[in-house]
Protein backbone atom coordinates (compact mmCIF):
# COMPACT_ATOMS: atom_id res chain seq x y z
CA UNK A 1 0.00 0.00 0.00
CA UNK A 2 1.44 3.36 -1.02
CA UNK A 3 1.92 6.08 1.65
CA UNK A 4 -0.99 8.43 2.10
CA UNK A 5 -0.72 11.91 0.83
CA UNK A 6 -2.29 14.75 2.73
CA UNK A 7 -5.42 16.11 1.09
CA UNK A 8 -5.09 19.49 -0.49
CA UNK A 9 -7.81 21.87 -1.46
CA UNK A 10 -7.20 24.36 -4.13
CA UNK A 11 -9.38 27.43 -4.24
CA UNK A 12 -8.93 30.40 -6.40
CA UNK A 13 -7.95 33.48 -4.35
CA UNK A 14 -11.38 35.23 -4.49
CA UNK A 15 -13.16 32.05 -3.38
CA UNK A 16 -10.74 31.61 -0.47
CA UNK A 17 -11.38 35.18 0.63
CA UNK A 18 -15.13 34.64 0.44
CA UNK A 19 -14.91 31.46 2.53
CA UNK A 20 -12.76 33.29 5.08
CA UNK A 21 -15.26 36.15 5.33
CA UNK A 22 -18.14 33.72 5.75
CA UNK A 23 -16.33 31.87 8.52
CA UNK A 24 -15.39 35.09 10.32
CA UNK A 25 -18.93 36.44 10.15
CA UNK A 26 -20.43 33.17 11.33
CA UNK A 27 -22.64 32.90 8.26
CA UNK A 28 -21.15 29.61 7.17
CA UNK A 29 -21.83 27.93 10.52
CA UNK A 30 -25.57 28.24 10.60
CA UNK A 31 -25.42 31.03 13.18
CA UNK A 32 -28.51 33.19 13.47
CA UNK A 33 -27.15 35.46 16.19
CA UNK A 34 -27.43 39.17 15.57
CA UNK A 35 -25.86 42.09 17.32
CA UNK A 36 -28.45 43.98 19.32
CA UNK A 37 -28.50 47.69 18.64
CA UNK A 38 -29.43 50.04 21.48
CA UNK A 39 -32.84 51.59 20.98
CA UNK A 40 -32.76 55.00 19.42
CA UNK A 41 -34.73 57.61 21.30
CA UNK A 42 -35.17 61.30 20.80
CA UNK A 43 -36.44 61.91 24.33
CA UNK A 44 -34.59 64.38 26.49
CA UNK A 45 -32.62 62.95 29.40
CA UNK A 46 -34.52 62.43 32.60
CA UNK A 47 -33.84 65.28 35.01
CA UNK A 48 -32.15 64.53 38.33
CA UNK A 49 -32.63 66.40 41.60
CA UNK A 50 -30.28 69.14 42.82
CA UNK A 51 -28.58 68.65 46.19
CA UNK A 52 -30.02 71.33 48.44
CA UNK A 53 -27.95 72.10 51.52
CA UNK A 54 -30.08 74.93 52.92
CA UNK A 55 -33.29 76.86 52.32
CA UNK A 56 -34.03 80.32 53.68
CA UNK A 57 -37.56 81.63 54.15
CA UNK A 58 -38.94 84.63 56.04
CA UNK A 59 -40.21 83.96 59.54
CA UNK A 60 -43.62 85.41 58.78
CA UNK A 61 -45.79 86.40 55.80
CA UNK A 62 -49.38 87.52 55.24
CA UNK A 63 -51.79 85.19 53.39
CA UNK A 64 -51.67 87.54 50.37
CA UNK A 65 -47.83 87.91 50.32
CA UNK A 66 -45.55 86.34 47.77
CA UNK A 67 -43.25 83.81 49.43
CA UNK A 68 -39.60 83.93 48.35
CA UNK A 69 -37.61 80.78 49.12
CA UNK A 70 -33.84 80.88 48.66
CA UNK A 71 -32.22 77.52 47.85
CA UNK A 72 -28.49 76.85 48.08
CA UNK A 73 -26.47 73.73 47.39
CA UNK A 74 -25.14 72.11 44.20
CA UNK A 75 -26.65 71.49 40.79
CA UNK A 76 -24.05 69.05 39.48
CA UNK A 77 -20.46 67.85 39.52
CA UNK A 78 -19.39 69.66 36.33
CA UNK A 79 -20.33 72.47 33.99
CA UNK A 80 -22.57 70.33 31.79
CA UNK A 81 -25.26 70.26 34.50
CA UNK A 82 -27.81 73.07 34.81
CA UNK A 83 -30.96 73.82 36.77
CA UNK A 84 -33.91 72.86 34.55
CA UNK A 85 -36.81 73.98 36.73
CA UNK A 86 -38.27 73.87 40.23
CA UNK A 87 -41.49 71.90 40.59
CA UNK A 88 -43.88 73.07 43.30
CA UNK A 89 -46.49 71.00 45.11
CA UNK A 90 -48.97 72.27 47.71
CA UNK A 91 -50.99 70.52 50.35
CA UNK A 92 -52.61 72.13 53.43
CA UNK A 93 -49.78 73.34 55.66
CA UNK A 94 -47.00 72.17 53.31
CA UNK A 95 -45.17 73.51 50.27
CA UNK A 96 -42.87 71.01 48.54
CA UNK A 97 -40.19 72.15 46.10
CA UNK A 98 -38.27 69.80 43.79
CA UNK A 99 -35.33 71.46 41.98
CA UNK A 100 -34.75 69.43 38.81
CA UNK A 101 -31.38 69.34 37.06
CA UNK A 102 -30.71 68.87 33.36
CA UNK A 103 -27.92 66.26 33.14
CA UNK A 104 -25.33 66.20 30.34
CA UNK A 105 -26.43 64.97 26.93
CA UNK A 106 -24.53 63.47 24.02
CA UNK A 107 -24.62 66.91 22.37
CA UNK A 108 -22.65 68.52 25.21
CA UNK A 109 -19.13 69.44 24.34
CA UNK A 110 -16.27 69.70 26.83
CA UNK A 111 -17.46 70.47 30.36
CA UNK A 112 -15.72 72.55 32.97
CA UNK A 113 -14.67 70.44 35.93
CA UNK A 114 -16.05 72.92 38.45
CA UNK A 115 -18.98 72.02 40.67
CA UNK A 116 -22.07 73.98 39.62
CA UNK A 117 -23.52 75.79 42.66
CA UNK A 118 -27.23 76.11 43.35
CA UNK A 119 -28.02 79.68 44.41
CA UNK A 120 -31.54 80.59 43.36
CA UNK A 121 -34.76 82.02 44.72
CA UNK A 122 -38.11 80.36 44.02
CA UNK A 123 -41.21 82.55 44.16
CA UNK A 124 -44.41 80.93 45.44
CA UNK A 125 -47.55 82.89 44.64
CA UNK A 126 -50.32 83.59 47.17
CA UNK A 127 -52.79 82.88 48.61
CA UNK A 128 -51.58 80.98 51.68
CA UNK A 129 -53.71 79.58 54.48
CA UNK A 130 -53.11 81.17 57.89
CA UNK A 131 -51.04 79.01 60.25
CA UNK A 132 -47.70 77.26 60.02
CA UNK A 133 -46.46 76.45 56.52
CA UNK A 134 -43.71 73.83 56.22
CA UNK A 135 -41.44 74.34 53.22
CA UNK A 136 -39.87 71.01 52.25
CA UNK A 137 -37.27 70.00 49.64
CA UNK A 138 -36.98 66.19 49.26
CA UNK A 139 -33.43 64.85 48.82
CA UNK A 140 -33.84 61.28 47.59
CA UNK A 141 -31.95 58.96 49.93
CA UNK A 142 -30.94 61.81 52.26
CA UNK A 143 -33.22 63.60 54.74
CA UNK A 144 -35.38 66.38 53.30
CA UNK A 145 -34.38 69.99 53.89
CA UNK A 146 -37.17 71.87 55.69
CA UNK A 147 -38.02 75.25 57.17
CA UNK A 148 -41.22 76.81 58.50
CA UNK A 149 -43.05 80.06 57.78
CA UNK A 150 -45.86 81.49 59.90
CA UNK A 151 -48.72 82.80 57.77
CA UNK A 152 -50.68 85.39 59.74
CA UNK A 153 -52.95 88.39 59.22
CA UNK A 154 -51.29 90.20 62.12
CA UNK A 155 -48.41 92.60 61.42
Amino acid sequence: MPPRRPMRFRCPAPAAMLVGLLLLSGAGCGSTATTAQPPTTTDAPVPDTARVARINVPAQIAPSDTLRIHLSGTVGPNGCYSLARIDEGRTPGRLTLTPLVRPPTADDRACTMAIVPLDTTHVASPPFEPGRLAVRVPQGSRPAVTDTVTVTDRP
